[in-house]
């Protein structure tokens, strides 16, 4: 049923924001700058487009990437049957089989089962608890979306806050709502499961150097490859982190003893461990090995819609819940990001964007690759993490041809620091999630989690400086 009345302020908002997308458009065809043809001309101006709408979050994601799947080929910048078939990329269907396997895991009471097992066991005191909270979060977020981790534990993490009868201003809650969304994000970056951003990332990297056949080398990333590479910043970042909670737990009184009541009820209620988790968990469990194992040779995708059809035929789960619980915007996202970076690629735009950079004098790859960290940092704060590497890893992965830097480097880089989403609600879920609660107050979320980012910043620079040569990836090839 459509709404009766007009939201005048909605209205105005989306309007000024059609205008300015136009006028962006306009101005970028309008620049005098490099020797674009005009089909790179035209990538340019709807990329400008792409990234205002995803820095502004006028229009949701996904309404954002139809947008940008219709300015490309009314532009002529690329045929609209070339656009449709980078929906068929490999990262979008890992990501579809990944999201698919996810519900079974909440439906099932998995997922809640574990959370309130571990907390009622370990959570014996207000640092114990939060510590608990936090552990459990980012270990779920190894293998399943951080927004489902953050959606999952947020009604545990509210009973057991009001429980305990605290105030608003009460550090043990504040504490444990930072722990649940700390823990979730930075969990969420150890594995190609945790989120969205990682792999967009690896599909841009695949679509972009596969058809390369000097760099095809290059081209890919496997699951293990992906953690081996990445699990060292994950960890030092979790280390950190804990240390924020406990030092922001640090003599708060709270009664725990109504809390751990709270969780025994929940458990009680929950009965004895069903069939159906049973099957879920060696479902996971099962497809968590191929990936490990033989997602180079078999492919994340293939073994992902493997996992998924085991889902459907144990009947652990059913479509009705799956298009419920998957997020079925993100695919017209990922379509169109990557149709849109192959595009800057194929046209000459992004080269063209490059050699601007590269006329600033900037010589050194390695500052040239902190400083895209630095940038990506900048930008995951101003819109969503899977935006942040949409708009900017097309132009990170020409630089690195440029300036001879691994391609695979920039793109973990670029995935990882984007994924340092600890300051502001625009881009994860998880944190606008905890912002919304009367027990946080954004200027305490922003102070810490500026330092917690920073300290991540300087985390990632050093394992790539550091750790990544000793294991054969180097910055420079």
């Amino acid at each position: 049923m459509i709404a009766k009345g007009i939201d005048v302020r909605l209205f105005f908002k989306v309007s000024l924001g059609i205008i300015c997308a136009l006028a962006i458009y306009y101005f970028a065809l309008s620049l005098d700058f490099g020797q674009f043809t005009p089909a790179g001309k035209h990538a340019f101006a709807v990329f400008c487009v792409g990234a205002f709408l995803w820095i502004t979050n006028i229009f949701p994601l996904a309404i954002t990437g139809i947008i940008v799947l219709f300015l490309l080929p009314a532009s002529d910048a690329i045929k609209a049957h070339d656009i449709y078939s980078y929906f068929g990329n490999s990262a979008v269907f890992f990501v579809l089989g990944a999201f698919i396997l996810a519900s079974p895991v909440m439906r099932s009471g998995l997922s809640k089962r574990m959370a309130i097992s571990i907390i009622s066991k370990f959570g014996k005191g207000p640092k114990t608890l939060t510590s608990s909270i936090f552990v459990l979060s980012s270990f779920l977020a190894f293998f399943i979306s951080e927004h489902a981790v953050a959606a999952m534990l947020l009604p545990i993490v509210i009973e057991i806050v009001k429980a305990t009868k605290v105030s608003t201003r009460s550090r043990f809650a504040f504490a444990s709502y930072m722990a649940m969304a700390w823990g979730a994000m930075i969990g969420g970056t150890a594995t190609l499961l945790g989120g969205a951003r990682a792999p967009l990332a690896l599909g841009i990297l695949q679509d972009t150097f596969n058809s390369n056949h000097k760099l095809s080398h290059f081209g890919s990333i496997s699951f293990i490859e992906w953690t081996w590479w990445v699990i060292p910043i994950v960890l030092i970042i979790l280390v950190v982190a804990l240390v924020f909670v406990l030092l922001i737990a640090h003599n708060s009184q709270a009664n725990i003893e109504l809390a751990q009541k709270t969780l025994l009820q929940h458990k009680e209620k929950m009965g004895k461990i069903s069939t159906r988790e049973i099957l879920t968990l060696l479902v996971l469990l099962f497809t968590i090995f191929l990936w490990v194992f033989y997602g180079t040779s078999w492919g994340l995708d293939w073994i992902a819609l493997l996992g998924v059809i085991l889902a459907f035929l144990l009947r652990i789960t059913n479509w009705k819940e799956v298009e419920r619980d998957v997020q079925w915007g993100i695919f017209i996202m990922y379509g169109s990001a990557i149709a849109l970076s192959v595009t800057l690629q194929q046209t000459g735009a992004a080269q063209e964007i490059v050699h601007f950079i590269l006329a600033l004098g900037i010589e050194s790859p390695i500052v040239i690759f902190i400083l895209l960290i630095a940038l990506a940092c900048i930008l995951t704060e101003l819109m969503s993490n899977a935006a942040a590497v949409a708009v900017l890893l097309p132009i990170a992965l020409a630089l690195s041809i440029e300036y001879g830097i691994d391609p695979r480097v920039m793109t973990i880089a670029i995935a990882t620091s984007a994924g340092l989403t600890f300051m502001l609600p625009v881009s994860t879920p998880a944190m606008a999630l905890v912002i919304n609660s009367e027990y946080v107050r954004l200027q305490r979320a922003f102070l810490w989690g500026s330092l917690l980012k920073i300290i991540g910043f300087f985390v990632i620079i050093i394992i790539a400086l550091s750790y990544w040569p000793l294991i054969g990836l180097n910055i420079v090839i």
